[in-house]
């Protein structure tokens, strides 16, 4: 599996097969997580406070996802901006949780290098 597949599957970012996050989809624990990758053992909060920069993240995803239709609502078909908004509006919050679990799913690989073969469990340590 490669690595694009692996971010927007949520797979674990070090086997690519184990999933980041409990299924069914939870809408009151929507970042709901396994302690540890169920196929590789690979720790999915290494230490308190990481996926801080997955907000990063989710700013930079949701700016692109709602600027750009923004201005070409606005500039590309002359809508005004409160009319716009509202589009904008209903785009934030049909895709909020899936940008909130694709910025921790990026976060994630970023810091987790990718090994082909699975670390057993007593390596880990």
């Amino acid at each position: 599996m490669n690595l694009l597949k692996s971010i927007v599957q949520y797979r674990c970012p070090r086997c690519r097969t184990g999933k980041l996050f409990n299924e069914p989809f939870d809408f009151y624990n929507p970042l709901d997580m396994p302690e540890r990758c169920p196929t590789c053992n690979q720790h999915f909060e290494p230490e308190p406070g990481f996926y801080f920069g997955a907000m990063f993240v989710s700013y930079g995803l949701s700016a692109i996802l709602l600027l750009v239709p923004a201005l070409i609502l606005v500039l590309g078909y002359d809508w005004s901006a409160t009319r716009a908004m509202i589009v904008i509006l209903a785009i934030g919050a049909i895709s909020f949780f899936r940008i909130l679990r694709l910025s921790r799913s990026v976060w994630i690989h970023i810091n987790v290098k990718y090994q082909a073969t699975p670390v057993s469990s007593q390596e880990e340590g």
